[in-house]
């Protein structure tokens, strides 16, 4: 199946990056999952995007910690069609990958049944791809200049989710086969020497955000600080434990990929560069799956990624209070927009 493919108007293209809205799809959490929906719509309606990127844990089935009982339902399918349902009202073309939480090791579907669902979205453009292990979503949009040339491929991969079965064994890391199949795709886009550039779309940040952060703060010329915070407790980061894996690396050494967007941590929305690569955690939608998360606003929006004719994209974060000056909690509960 061809990638789908994109053509700047007038010198850009808009991506809204979204990430972790956390629908938990059950009578408990109707304010919340109507709270995170409606907070999508103000920030579309003021960003006006071309594409809209969902990077991960769209839906928060029934887990047990760190929220327990209450938190959603084990039918992550039920929470998935309210998502999408969502998404598909508005119109816009969307593309996804797959956090930790949209399955647990408890929720009735796994991701091929996911999959099979947000494939059938007309608007959504999540493909299954390629398949290594237990991920699904290995896939890539272009983006083409008005004359025809490519711009910027967006590779789209899933961080997969635990080392294990649960949260407690650990994150797990994009594998060595995802590593080879992003290097063979950005090659076969090759028309002379020079390797496309691309942009990475993910969930799970990579540790080499954290150990960026740590030189950034302790001034080291290193590292480029853009953007946004660092929010939560201890600085933490929750990049993968594991001593295999190296996405990063292996990208700096490529030489295509310019920058890297993922969640995953609902609190931070920095933005550094590192080694030749702008890392970019985007802002959350989470009303639900934090302690406390619903009086907490400033780490709540998303993040626009505008590409440019020369290859350079722009970024800016579009918090929600900053748009109406509200706190996105309605007591009325109705039926999302």
């Amino acid at each position: 199946m061809d990638s789908p493919t994109f053509t700047l108007k007038d010198g850009k293209f808009k991506i809204l990056q979204l990430t972790d809205i956390h629908i938990g799809g059950c009578i408990f959490t109707r304010k919340e999952d109507k709270a995170a929906l409606d907070g999508i719509k103000k920030v579309v309606d003021a960003v006006c995007p071309d594409l809209i990127a969902v990077t991960g844990d769209a839906v928060y089935p029934m887990v047990f910690y760190p929220k327990p009982f209450m938190s959603g339902t084990f039918n992550n399918l039920k929470s998935s069609k309210i998502f999408g349902s969502f998404m598909e009202r508005l119109g816009i073309p969307w593309a996804m990958v797959f956090g930790n939480h949209d399955t647990e090791i408890w929720s009735r579907y796994n991701r091929d049944d996911l999959s099979a669902y947000y494939e059938s979205l007309p608007n959504c453009l999540f493909r299954k791809g390629e398949c290594f292990n237990n991920d699904r979503g290995n896939y890539d949009i272009r983006v083409l200049n008005e004359n025809g040339e490519l711009n910027t491929v967006l590779m789209f991969l899933d961080s997969n989710s635990y080392l294990g079965k649960t949260f407690f064994s650990g994150f797990d890391v994009i594998s060595d086969e995802q590593i080879n199949w992003y290097k063979d795709k950005i090659n076969s886009y090759k028309t002379g020497d020079d390797t496309p550039r691309s942009l990475a779309f993910f969930h799970i940040p990579p540790k080499e955000f954290r150990d960026a952060w740590e030189k950034c703060y302790r001034g080291d010329k290193s590292v480029t600080y853009h953007l946004g915070f660092i929010q939560e407790k201890d600085n933490y980061v929750g990049y993968p434990k594991t001593k295999h894996g190296n996405f990063f690396e292996e990208m700096v050494d490529f030489g295509s990929c310019k920058g890297m967007f993922f969640g995953h941590d609902h609190l931070n929305t920095a933005s550094l560069t590192y080694k030749g690569i702008r890392m970019t955690y985007g802002m959350s939608m989470d009303f639900l799956a934090y302690k406390g998360i619903k009086k907490r606003h400033g780490q709540r929006g998303g993040t626009l990624i505008t590409l440019l004719e020369d290859g350079s994209f722009d970024l800016e974060l579009f918090p929600l209070e900053d748009l109406d000056g509200t706190s996105y909690f309605s007591t009325k509960v109705d039926k999302p927009i």
